[in-house]
């Protein structure tokens, strides 16, 4: 009686994606797995260890093995599959997506990563821009406030205008400094009160080396700009002479104007040095200009692939970024958030095409020894 020869050999069809344990069924009980596939493949084959396995082969037959989301083999097995054929067998992923406020390491692109800084980039913005029409703002009044100027060992009684009055203009002002106050581009025009009594614009000033006028009429730079010092810190003082005319048809002569921070209460004070004939109720600021630097943010992404890769979606990168170099994108706010889309292309020297996965992502190993098909490679 003869006895029948059992083969050790399991031969499976495949045409779809899936596991290639499961497909196999019993017969991945056998040591010796030959996957055959008789069609494209979109998507990924997986394979799981298995301890009967001796020998795997995965002949493509021609046929293609794709995904566009990930890799097209994950095999586990601590047996070596052995790659046949002239199928392709390639991941077509070539696109990232990443978003958050805060410094964020991005793994789909070999761990490239997104800074966030917080206190490295600042921009210009009107801090104040108040422009009103001739006789429409608050008067100097004739009631002095008790002030401390800088300069001063004690508090005296000056003419300060209300508006500005206050710890919020003190800061628009440049604090202590007044940095916001020292440069050219500030500017101040003052009107009177009562337009019958002269010109509806009596005079304007600028910061250091400004222009020779502002609000149509001419303007004066300052006279005296010094700082002092109190206890720690150091306050500036900043004075214009011949600042405006006084009322009474413009005929009685010229004020003068004091800036700087009030020592006793932080409070910015603009002041009116009173010349002949002149009434701190009479005369009114009437607009004001005041730039200076704000707080803003600055986005730094660094790429780690060993390929450049072009960066969109405008918030705030759009950039083609070279291996490991870094594009530095700046926002003119303190908004934080980003995202960004980051995209891939291009082959390297043997005409495999570049994608965001390697052919396997799963512990196992591969043996290309006998595959003649176009793979794709990682560009990590």
């Amino acid at each position: 009686m003869a006895i029948p020869l059992i083969s050790n050999v399991g031969f499976t069809e495949v045409d779809s994606s899936g596991s290639l344990n499961t497909k196999a069924g019993d017969k991945t009980k056998l040591p010796v797995q030959f996957f055959k596939l008789s069609d494209n493949i979109s998507g990924n084959l997986s394979l799981d260890n298995n301890s009967a396995h001796k020998k795997i082969i995965l002949d493509t037959n021609g046929n293609n093995i794709t995904n566009s989301s990930g890799s097209p083999l994950t095999t586990n097995s601590s047996t070596t599959l052995e790659l046949k054929g002239s199928g392709n067998v390639q991941s077509t992923l070539k696109t990232f997506t990443s978003s958050g406020s805060s410094d964020t390491t991005i793994s789909e692109a070999d761990n490239s990563t997104v800074v966030v800084q917080t206190d490295t980039h600042t921009f210009d913005t009107a801090l104040i821009d108040d422009n009103r029409s001739a006789g429409s703002g608050t008067s100097f009044t004739d009631s002095p406030r008790t002030v401390k100027r800088p300069q001063d060992s004690s508090n005296s009684t000056r003419s300060a205008n209300p508006t500005y009055y206050n710890t919020s203009s003190a800061t628009a002002f440049g604090g202590k400094g007044l940095t916001n106050i020292n440069r050219s581009d500030f500017a101040m025009s003052f009107t009177h009160a009562f337009l019958e009594d002269g010109t509806p614009i009596s005079g304007a000033i600028v910061g250091p080396s400004g222009p020779s006028t502002f609000d149509g009429v001419s303007a004066s730079q300052p006279n005296t700009n010094t700082t002092h010092t109190v206890g720690s810190d150091t306050y500036r003082y900043m004075q214009w002479n011949s600042a405006l005319i006084g009322v009474n048809n413009g005929n009685s002569g010229t004020m003068g104007i004091a800036m700087y921070i009030d020592v006793n209460t932080g409070k910015a004070v603009v002041e009116i040095i009173l010349g002949a004939g002149g009434r701190g109720a009479f005369n009114q600021i009437k607009n004001v200009d005041v730039v200076g630097p704000t707080a803003g943010r600055r986005f730094i992404f660094t790429n780690n692939l060993a390929i450049s890769c072009v960066l969109s979606g405008g918030n705030p990168f759009s950039a083609t970024v070279s291996a490991g170099a870094t594009n530095t994108e700046n926002r003119d706010s303190t908004d934080s958030s980003f995202s960004l889309t980051g995209t891939i292309s291009g082959s390297d020297g043997s005409s495999r095409p570049f994608a965001l996965k390697d052919i396997n992502d799963g512990s196992g190993s591969v043996n290309e020894d006998a595959y003649t098909g176009t793979k794709s490679v990682s560009a990590f």
